[in-house]
């Protein structure tokens, strides 16, 4: 079941998915991002990028099975790219990966509000 979401939250999540999916695909060149894509998609039944908002926890369990510890490495990369991008603001990586493992319901509100507009095109 989807949880209704407000039209700031949505426009939020649509962001974090595009930021998330060009930082991916900067981080690991388009065929590998299309391959995480793919094995994530699939055993989350569900868009990755989506599930990353609605959800970092059932998104970040899903990416350890497919890279196992270096689930929390890769992460932390993330959230460098996203704060040298200017996308990500007022959190370290270290924190990042924290909010993104946690299984709290609401640490995507709290993950959401350290997301800032920015050029996805850098």
């Amino acid at each position: 079941m989807r949880e209704e979401h407000s039209s700031k939250d949505s426009d939020t999540c649509m962001f974090v998915r595009d930021v998330l999916r060009s930082t991916l695909r900067d981080l690991l060149g388009l065929s590998g991002a299309t391959a995480l894509e793919n094995f994530l998609n699939k055993r989350l039944g569900d868009d990755m990028y989506l599930v990353f908002c609605n959800s970092p926890y059932r998104f970040y369990d899903a990416l350890k099975g497919f890279l196992g510890k270096g689930a929390d490495a890769i992460l932390k990369i993330v959230a460098v790219k996203l704060i040298e991008r200017g996308s990500l603001s007022e959190i370290s990586p270290e924190e990042f990966v924290e909010l993104v493992k946690n299984p709290n319901k609401d640490s995507w509100k709290k993950l959401h509000t350290y997301f800032k507009a920015g050029d996805l095109d850098d």
